[in-house]
Order: C-alpha cells, then structure tokens, then sequence
C-alpha cells in the first residue's frame, strides 16, 4: 500500500508540474510544430512547382552491350546531384535533391520502358541513353499511362496487389550484380550472359487484357555520408581503431597524466588483427562492401503493382515479380525483401479496410511517383542490374523493339 501511494503521490507531483508550468513549455511545443508544418507545405509547394516529362525508351533489335552501359547513364546523372543545400532553402523554400522515376511497365502484355524526369534534365537523360544506345528511341509521352488505370483501385470489378521494396541488411553490403550473371565459355573472349530481367519480362509478356503491372525504381543522388558510415562499420569488424576517436583534448588528457609522481605506464599488447578471427563469409561481405561503397551510390526507392479484374486476377504474377527480385539475392550479404508496412495484405482485426486504405494509398503513390516510405543505398552498378535495355537474348514477342535504324540526311542537301 505504501508503494501505490508513493506512485500516486509522485504522478500528482508530474501533474502538478505540468499544469503549474505549462506557459513554459506549451508555447515551445506550439512552435515546434509550427515550424514543421510550415517546412512541410513549403516542401509540398516545391514539388507542386516541378514540372515533369515521360519519356518512353524503345529498345534496340539488338543493343549489343551489357548492362554496363546502362551503368555509365547512372554514373551520369550522379552530376544533378546539387552542392549541399542551406537550412533556409530547405525551410522556407522547401528544396530538396532532385529525383527520377524508372519504370519498366506491362499492360496487357505488352513491356514498355518509361523513364520521368523533370522538364530541365529531359535533354540530359536523352543524351546519356543516345550516348550509350545509339539504335534507341526516346519520344516524349504526352498521355501519361497511368490515367489507363481505373481512377480508384480496388473497386467492384478491378483489385490490386502491390508493396516497396527495401533491402534486408544495412545498405552498404550489395546485391548480385550483372557481373555474376555471366559466365565464360567456348573461348576467353566469349561470355555467356543471362539477362536478369528475363523473368520479368516473362511474367509483364503473360499479362492478359485488363492486367497491369508496372515497377517503379525512384532514384536521387546520395551524398558520400552513407559511404564513411560503411567504411565506419567495417573498420569495426576487422578491428580497426575509429581515427575519429582520439580527440586532442583526450591527447592532452592523457599526457597530463604521464606528469603525475606514481603514473605507470601500461605495457602495449601485440593483437592480431581481428579479421583473421573473422570467418570466411564475414571476410567475403567486408569485401563485397568495399566493392559496393567504391561506386557512386543514390538514394532508392522501389515499388510495384499489379491490377487485373478481379474474376481473372492470378497472384501468381505477383509470386513472379517477388521472385524476379530474389535473384539479386547474394547469400550471407544482402537481398531484397517486401517492406511489410507497405504490403496491400493485411490481419485481422478490420483486415479488409486496413488492406483498402493500404491499395488507394500505394496506387495514388505509384501515380504521383511519390518518394518512397524507406530509402536504400544502391550504387550505380545495382541499378544498372534492375534497370538496363535487355539484350537480344530476351525474347518476349510483345516486348517492342525499334524495327529500322534511322538515318541523318547527307551533308550538303540542297533546301528548296
């Protein structure tokens, strides 16, 4: 009985604090809110002002390059990445890093690749695809393709499936890469390649009339922090010592102490280094990360839906993007997983307005390219892994290929 008075006692304590005192704290409390509401519309201001193109790639009959090029277009836009913004832009201007949407799209079996940009890099992107793919064709869509879904999804005849992506360790340990999708073989110069976007072209060739499935890879340049947070990590675990952590003031600290009558010095052990302790899958991942952390890296984000009607709707085409993504699986170092916060599947109690509120929300997500729940760290190798133009040995009969090269007209044609 004496604790439970205690307790009592002391929350009339709190609450008379709280009560007495609230001139102190509530106008702070107010303003912070204020200020997080106003940095909030300022942000919303700033998108609503962006004005957006959609480009739509078509592929080369045969581009005859490996992912790699597609590499190099990455690497490329690392330049849109600004100087560090000031606090007051961010706050009263609401500016941000810049992004861009690549989004590889089925409808009723046929694949289409779109890339959305702001109007100011349109030329940019054009030029750095052209640069690398010289057969393509890039045309600027005019109608965008998401205004062929029903306005709201689900409704009684269309439902939808859909959820981002995130990565299932910390970001700077990599996912498989182009690299290991290929192999040697009958002669040095000779490589066998096995496309990684095969199967889910297989699965966007498959779709029905009234399917859609479309994948969104949102991405904007990263700064190198989270490149010295990994080396941070992996300093750790081969037992290095943190530079950062021997300050100047605990230099002086301790040779202050060496002054003092009866100081002793403590003998310095001779350590292994630790990576030796370290087995062999840790050793592989420290070095996939250093592989990872030695590329230009962005911020990403990535989402998917698909909406059929709902007397044809196959969950198996979602098994099949699921799966197109556990390919990018390396064992013991990093993979793609379903970001469960954002799933359109979800449990008792109230399951069935839970999963409508979770559909309408990820549908008009996918429709504004909004920036994604959780960011990851991909480099530019990755995405050129996820998204590239597939090469020759992707065969799906609805996949539109550029049929005729086009030519530039001979110099020195005569105008009329």
């Amino acid at each position: 009985m004496d604790q439970f008075s205690f307790v009592l006692n002391s929350l009339q304590s709190v609450l008379t604090l709280i009560v007495g005192y609230w001139w102190i704290y509530l106008p702070a409390f107010l303003l912070f809110l204020l200020m997080g509401a106003y940095e909030f519309y300022a942000k919303l201001q700033y998108i609503k002002a962006i004005k957006w193109v959609l480009l739509e790639v078509r592929i080369p009959q045969d581009p005859g390059k490996s992912p790699k090029a597609t590499e190099q277009i990455f690497a490329s836009l690392h330049g849109t990445l600004p100087p560090p913004i000031k606090w007051r832009d961010k706050f009263f201007k609401g500016k941000m890093v810049d992004w861009v949407s690549f989004e590889i799209v089925g409808i009723g079996g046929e694949i289409h690749f779109y890339i959305r940009t702001q109007e100011q890099y349109k030329k940019l992107v054009q030029s750095q695809i052209y640069a690398q793919y010289p057969d393509s064709e890039i045309t600027e869509v005019y109608e965008d393709y998401v205004n062929l879904l029903p306005p709201s999804l689900p409704n009684d005849t269309n439902d939808l499936f859909g959820s981002e992506m995130i990565l299932s360790q910390e970001d700077y340990y990599p996912i498989r890469t182009y690299p290991e999708f290929e192999e040697k073989s009958s002669g040095p110069d000779y490589v066998k390649r096995v496309d990684p976007l095969a199967s889910l072209a297989e699965v966007m060739s498959s779709l029905e009339a009234g399917e859609f499935l479309g994948v969104q890879l949102i991405i904007r340049p990263a700064r190198e922090s989270w490149v010295k947070k990994g080396q941070s990590e992996m300093d750790k675990l081969q037992g290095k010592k943190n530079k950062a952590g021997t300050s100047l003031m605990s230099n002086l600290v301790f040779e202050i102490d060496k002054l003092i009558p009866g100081h002793l010095e403590v003998a310095k052990e001779d350590k292994k280094p630790e990576q030796a302790q370290l087995t062999s899958g840790k050793q592989e991942a420290i070095k996939a990360a250093e592989r990872k952390m030695s590329k230009l890296g962005y911020e990403c984000g990535i989402r998917f839906i698909y909406s059929g009607l709902r007397e044809n709707f196959h969950r198996a085409h979602v098994s099949g993007v699921i799966g197109s993504f556990k390919q990018f699986a390396l064992p013991t170092v990093n993979s793609f997983k379903l970001n469960t916060a954002t799933v359109t599947a979800c449990k008792w109690p109230f399951k069935k307005h839970k999963e409508y509120k979770r559909k309408i929300f990820l549908l008009n997500k996918y429709k504004n390219r909004s920036l994604p729940r959780s960011f990851f760290i991909l480099n530019t190798e990755e995405l050129a892994t996820i998204y590239h133009l597939p090469d020759i040995g992707v065969k799906s009969p609805l996949l539109p290929r550029v049929e005729a090269k086009k030519g530039e007209p001979p110099v020195g044609l005569p105008i009329s």
